[in-house]
């Protein structure tokens, strides 16, 4: 059997031997915990997370924040004279790829206003005049390319065109009929221009785009493939316009962008029977007015009537020269 220290050097030996086996686990317990948060091991349910990202919308919505799309909007189209009114309120989508300028040689969309400046800027409130000056040029195109005599800005009906473009930005409606019920009659009633015969007209175009479709160009190409707008700008008995583009937006479903409102008229000579087509191209009968003929035609049947008449003067004009020859 060995000899077991006694005394004090058996006393401290014992001692030391203790101190090891109560540090030992210790030490060893301090290294597991260490590796644990490094990352290591795994399986524990109170590991750290990451922090959850801050939502982009202050509104506290889950929405992501994005900006303003490209979107546009032929509102209503209207047309009245001193026997009727007539006011399709139904609204369409401009087509994506209205916002382009057609090859050369091209008719129809835009094309026909191809040398209008500013046709493709973009609406700040800095050009507004600009963007006016280039719808009246597009539009004009687009009579001109249609054998018919350009429009002439009219101060009158610019001021009630204005003052709608106001309305609807500010009320929010996209409609002919503001909240109060004024049509365009009376609207353009208090500027003056209507006068007291009973031979005048007086018409409206409305629309709203925004990012590429708020440009002039894409506008006017949505009017033009839209019946009753076209309709409202290819009228023959329309001599005037009144011009007006706000930004803002005539829905609460949308934001930004910009409102354009055309006012049409003529003092005198006005088509008591024309109506404007439904939005399918289809003659529109429902209209009021007075006496058999009162829908009878429309604006396009009109015009086709008036390029008809033209092309068979044009022949007989042909016929009589070839005879003297």
């Amino acid at each position: 059997m060995a000899d077991r220290p006694s005394g004090m050097e058996g006393s401290n030996h014992r001692s030391i031997r203790t101190m090891i086996r109560t540090a030992l686990p210790s030490a060893l317990l301090v290294g597991a915990i260490a590796v644990a948060g490094c990352g290591g091991g795994g399986g524990s349910t109170n590991a750290a997370k990451a922090p959850t990202p801050a939502n982009q919308n202050s509104s506290g919505s889950s929405k992501v924040v994005s900006a303003e799309g490209t979107l546009g909007l032929v509102g209503p189209a209207g047309r009245a004279t001193a026997k009727k009114q007539q006011f399709e309120d139904q609204t369409g989508k401009i087509s994506a790829k209205a916002n382009h300028k057609p090859g050369a040689g091209k008719k129809g969309g835009v094309g026909a206003g191809d040398a209008c400046n500013d046709r493709d800027i973009t609406p700040s409130d800095a050009n507004l005049s600009q963007l006016n000056d280039a719808i009246l040029c597009l539009v004009n195109g687009e009579r001109t390319d249609a054998g018919l005599p350009t429009l002439a800005a009219n101060a009158q009906l610019s001021q009630a065109a204005d003052g709608m473009c106001k309305r609807m930005t500010a009320e929010h409606f996209f409609s002919h009929e503001t909240p109060d019920g004024k049509t365009v009659v009376d609207r353009v009633q208090p500027t003056g221009y209507i006068p007291s015969s009973d031979d005048w007209v007086v018409g409206e175009n409305l629309g709203w785009g925004s990012g590429g479709l708020s440009t002039p160009q894409a506008m006017v190409n949505g009017w033009m493939n839209s019946p009753g707008h076209k309709a409202n700008i290819l009228a023959p008995d329309y001599k005037d316009v009144g011009l007006s583009a706000c930004m803002g937006s005539p829905t609460t479903t949308n934001s930004g962008g910009t409102v354009y409102v055309n006012d049409f008229g003529a003092k005198n000579g006005a088509d008591v029977n024309a109506t404007l087509p439904n939005e399918d191209g289809s003659s529109n009968s429902s209209s009021s007015g007075t006496g058999a003929n009162a829908a009878a035609a429309t604006v396009a049947g009109t015009k086709a009537s008036a390029k008809k008449a033209k092309a068979k003067h044009k022949h007989r004009k042909h016929k009589r020269k070839k005879r003297r020859h």
